[in-house]
């Protein structure tokens, strides 16, 4: 269709031109230039050309042009060209199939699909749906103050089946619509406050366990120290789970690095509503890297909506460099402006997590070669200031609890305790009649 060759004949015109000849058919056409690289100001021409963006308002910022004179023709023949993607909008077709010159080459414009992912704005603007990747301009991403992590709902096209998928509307921004976006707040900005709502976990013994010796609060930095075998991804799986039901505004993210291919599936056959970032074993570093950040990233941009994430990692320790763990636990923080970023991660014994966790949960070698689970060493398990965070009664027998365990009684025994009963209060009276 003539569209098509219009469309690819301005193109190439625009290419054959100078710097400053681009930015004065911008400034005519008046396309929202947001950078003084040639191709990106292409990009925003041509954005006007298909109908894409709405005109610019007329600025008198940026280089003062060399010269009025410009391409009147070509300004033309990009109003035309905008005037026909109008109409077409108008009409109502949603998809449109134009083969040029007879041959197999063809652009299809796809209004209808939508794709989703999470931005990744460093150096690459773009984002994974299912096998494909998918492109924000320049111009989108300054427009909409896109970050590493956005959450991006888009329609894309592509112009033919070798090409990479192009967003050409923004719909949404982290679930909020982009007219809704406003100005965001800046992660790095927040001020830190010692954690003090708990997150109660209840049910499974393990999770019981865990809410009397080493409670849970929002804005956390927590480390689940742990031997090989000794059931850290179990333990991670129970805590998603029990979080998931019962908060369900709170944003559960699993990150896995590393991890075997089985391990994945069953991760992520949950029915419970989880955010997976994950790489199996056979990956790069930069990978584990890459994939490590956009997870932190994303669960950052949660905390600027005033939301409450929970990270659990996994393989961090194993697959990272040193520096980037203790960067990515100093991300835990619970915000003085709202929101919070909570972050549990399973290292093995010998990471050295003083001064770094406010809540730790240790699982026993010994327990866990005895095939006794939950394999968690009480007495070496703790969360700071859990005063603040358990009831009289939960501290009382936490402290009981711990007393038995100092005076040479079994593991086993307390953590028969909890098999035996349905909750934490069976124990409290069990101990008070002299269990």
């Amino acid at each position: 269709m003539q569209s098509v060759e219009m469309l690819e004949n301005i193109e190439a015109r625009l290419d054959n031109m100078t710097i400053y000849e681009v930015r004065q058919i911008a400034r005519e056409v008046k396309a929202h230039v947001t950078s003084g690289q040639k191709g990106i100001i292409i990009d925003a021409i041509l954005s006007i050309a298909r109908a894409e963006v709405e005109f610019a308002p007329v600025s008198r910022r940026g280089a003062p042009p060399k010269s009025d004179r410009y391409d009147e023709k070509l300004v033309s023949d990009i109003l035309e060209l905008r005037e026909y993607f109008v109409a077409l909008k108008k009409s109502g077709r949603s998809e449109l199939n134009m083969s040029v010159n007879d041959s197999a080459y063809e652009y299809t414009l796809l209004s209808e699909k939508e794709y989703c992912g999470y931005l990744d704005t460093d150096g690459q603007n773009y984002f994974l749906y299912g096998e494909e990747w998918v492109f924000i301009s320049e111009l989108f991403v300054t427009r909409y103050s896109l970050r590493l992590g956005d959450k991006i709902c888009c329609k894309g096209r592509r112009k033919n089946s070798a090409d990479m998928v192009g967003a050409y509307e923004i719909l949404t921004v982290n679930g909020v619509s982009v007219q809704d976006v406003g100005i965001r707040k800046d992660f790095s900005a927040l001020t830190h406050l010692y954690p003090a709502t708990r997150v109660r976990l209840s049910g499974d013994v393990s999770l019981r366990i865990i809410d009397l010796f080493a409670p849970l609060a929002l804005g956390q930095r927590g480390v689940i120290s742990a031997p090989a075998n000794s059931g850290k991804t179990t333990i991670i799986k129970l805590i998603a789970h029990g979080i998931c039901a019962n908060y369900r505004d709170f944003e559960v993210i699993i990150l896995t690095l590393g991890a075997r291919p089985e391990e994945i599936t069953d991760f992520t056959k949950s029915s419970d509503d989880i955010t997976y970032f994950y790489t199996t074993f056979d990956k790069s570093e930069e990978e584990h890297i890459f994939r490590a950040n956009l997870a932190f990233e994303y669960a950052k941009r949660r905390v600027e909506l005033n939301k409450n994430a929970i990270i659990l990692a996994e393989g961090l320790y194993e697959n990272l460099p040193a520096e980037y763990i203790k960067n990515y636990l100093f991300c835990a923080i619970n915000a003085e402006e709202g929101g919070s970023l909570t972050v549990i991660a399973a290292m093995p014994q010998e990471f050295n997590y003083a001064g770094v966790a406010n809540t730790v949960l240790s699982l026993s070698p010994i327990l866990a070669a005895e095939r006794i689970f939950p394999a968690i060493d009480i007495l070496k398990s703790y969360s700071a200031r859990e005063e603040s965070l358990l009831s009289d009664e939960e501290r009382q027998l936490s402290v009981a609890l711990r007393s038995k365990l100092n005076r040479g009684v079994a593991a086993e025994e307390i953590i028969e305790l909890f098999n035996e009963t349905a909750n934490n209060a069976e124990i409290a009276e069990l101990i008070k009649n002299g269990r």
